[in-house]
């Protein structure tokens, strides 16, 4: 074994026996009843979160969760950074803020060009659900850009604020691919392909796309787009032909989306503070927010000491090259 492998596992134990103590801190904090929850364990594949003061106020408790960053469930990944968008753990923390019983009303920071439309739905679902089950009030506050799975999941909001500068809309759904045919047949490349059915390869990169194959593809971007605009005319209480009329893909101002009824007021997070203290008629609240604990993942990092994982980089690989249909502003 080389010096800079011995470097490394030095490195990996010492952020291992660090991380134990953080999670034995943490757990103490809880039991102490504190407000944190989901306390680091250094051997799961997730970050942890944590609560932390946004503002201090004697009353009653608001709590801010944040989508920073496009909407995708990348799994086990060492890129996640404390302001980077966790799709399983942002999911855990909409469910912890409904549940939790100090927390009054929720405000959702939107700032997220959209994603995956299964991820979209699924927070979509989840924030609905327990709303259903645990009633309080959800203002949704739009940064820099709130767009397409990033205006979908502002969809169950009782109130949604924009900022005056916010890029909001593109209300549609997209799914690329490429045509490398031209270039491999330059290069001499042939892809031999053996398929039960004769729509088994679509999209397949290295050939021209067939009539049938567009067919089949927009009639599943049609339905997706179908539920994107029944969700919107639900949402903001609009008529589906409205819905449609403005829903081309293409992206508003605050000023437009007001108009268009797409938000209801222009404001920053202090504005969406402010409007969900209104609705819970809290002079004084306690504001906290939902932080991401830590951007390291420890099983990500004793796979680096090991040698490399053929298997796992061919199966990333593979799941990059397949086309997915997006709620995505591009």
């Amino acid at each position: 074994m080389n010096k800079k492998r011995w470097i490394a596992i030095a490195i990996a134990v010492v952020l291992l026996i660090v991380y134990i103590r953080v999670d034995v801190l943490a757990s103490n904090k809880k039991a102490a009843g504190g407000l944190l929850e989901n306390p680091l364990n250094p051997l799961t594949s997730q970050p942890a979160y944590t609560t932390q003061t946004h503002r201090a106020g004697s009353g009653q408790t608001i709590a801010i969760l944040k989508v920073n960053g496009t909407i995708l469930d990348i799994g086990d990944t060492l890129a996640y950074g404390t302001n980077s968008y966790n799709h399983r753990i942002f999911l855990k923390q909409v469910e912890d803020a409904f549940q939790n019983p100090e927390v009054k009303a929720i405000i959702l920071e939107v700032n997220s060009p959209g994603g995956g439309v299964y991820e979209s739905e699924e927070i979509y679902q989840k924030i609905k659900s327990l709303k259903a089950n645990y009633p309080k009030p959800l203002v949704v506050s739009m940064g820099k850009m709130a767009a397409s799975g990033g205006y979908y999941i502002s969809m169950p909001a009782d109130k949604i604020i924009a900022n005056r500068y916010t890029m909001t809309g593109s209300i549609g759904v997209i799914l690329a691919t490429y045509n490398f045919s031209e270039l491999a047949g330059k290069l001499g490349i042939e892809e031999v392909v053996f398929k039960s059915g004769k729509n088994k390869d679509i999209l397949n990169p290295m050939r021209d796309i067939r009539p049938e194959e567009k067919q089949i593809m927009q009639s599943i971007i049609d339905e997706y787009y179908g539920y994107f605009v029944d969700i919107v005319a639900e949402g903001r209480k609009l008529d589906r032909p409205t819905v449609i009329e403005i829903a081309d893909g293409r992206i508003y101002t605050a000023t437009q989306a007001k108009e268009l009824k797409l938000i209801d007021d222009i404001g920053d997070l202090n504005s969406a503070i402010n409007a969900a203290a209104e609705i819970i008629k809290e002079t004084n609240p306690n504001v906290i927010e939902y932080k991401y604990q830590n951007p390291f993942n420890i099983r990500r990092l004793f796979s680096l000491i090991s040698p490399l994982d053929l298997a796992q980089v061919k199966e990333e690989l593979q799941n990059s090259a397949v086309p997915t249909a997006m709620y995505l502003y591009r």
